[in-house]
């Protein structure tokens, strides 16, 4: 019994570990994929990365989902910084952790018509 409460605790501690922080704003459901798109940037020893992805649509959809799913699992950051739901553009800001790179799937969705 004591085997298996420390293989479920250690079990939980390895998968909190392999979380990573990844941007879900809006829906997917039953939604258009309009762009998919890496980002990626190298990593430098001791230093934080930042970069900035805008995506700006020439058809002029109205965004109803964003995903930005981290790929090597890192503690970096995305967040939106203008635009985003509701608009035709988005500017979403990549911070990685200190010493790491970013390697970012960036996917936009609009209504399905």
């Amino acid at each position: 019994m004591r085997f298996l409460i420390y293989a479920v605790l250690l079990s939980a501690y390895i998968l909190s570990l392999l979380e990573a922080k990844d941007l879900v704003v809006g829906t997917r459901v039953n939604n258009l994929l309009i762009s998919t798109e890496k980002v990626v940037y190298s990593a430098i020893p001791l230093i934080r990365r930042d970069k900035d992805y805008t995506y700006i649509d020439s058809k002029r959809r109205i965004i109803k989902g964003i995903i930005a799913r981290d790929l090597s699992r890192t503690d970096a950051r995305a967040t939106v910084t203008a635009g985003g739901l509701g608009a035709t553009n988005v500017t979403i800001h990549f911070q990685s952790e200190r010493g790491g790179g970013l390697n970012y799937l960036v996917l936009i969705f609009t209504k399905n018509t």
